[in-house]
C-alpha cells in the first residue's frame, strides 16, 4: 500500500469522525458553522496527528519535533480551511454543509502536501 493511499484511508477515518462531530454541532447543538468547524477540527488534530505518524508515514521521529512542526502545518492548513469557509459561508453566501466539503477539500490537500515535505520527511 502506497503512503498516498495510507494517508487517504486516514484522512478518511479523521474526515468521518471531523465531519460527524462539524454536523453534529451545527444541527443538533445549533451552534455556528464556525464554532462548528473549530470543534470538530480539534478532535481532528489528535486523531490526524496519530494516524499520520503511525499509519501514513510511519515515522520514528522525536514526537516533540514532529508535533511542533505538526501543529504548524495543521495551523496553516487549518487556517486557509477557516478563511476559505467565511467567505463562502459569509461573503458568498453559500450553503454552510457543501461549503464545509469545499473547505476540507482546500485543508487535506495543504496539509498532505507540507506533512509529507516538512513534517514526517
Amino acid at each position: 500500500m502506497t503512503q498516498f493511499v495510507r494517508f487517504v484511508l486516514a484522512g478518511i477515518a479523521n474526515t468521518i469522525v471531523g465531519y460527524a462531530i462539524i454536523f453534529a454541532c451545527m444541527y443538533l447543538l445549533g451552534l455556528s458553522p464556525e464554532l462548528s468547524n473549530v470543534a470538530g477540527y480539534a478532535l481532528g488534530l489528535c486523531i490526524s496527528y496519530s494516524l499520520n505518524r503511525n499509519f501514513t508515514f510511519k515515522s520514528s521521529g522525536r514526537i516533540s519535533a514532529e508535533f511542533s512542526r505538526f501543529l504548524f502545518v495543521f495551523l496553516v492548513s487549518y487556517t486557509a480551511n477557516l478563511v476559505l469557509l467565511v467567505v463562502l459561508v459569509r461573503m458568498l453566501s453559500l450553503h454552510a454543509a457543501p461549503s464545509q466539503i469545499i473547505s476540507g477539500v482546500v485543508y487535506m490537500m495543504t496539509a498532505y502536501i507540507l506533512n509529507k515535505r516538512y513534517v514526517f520527511r
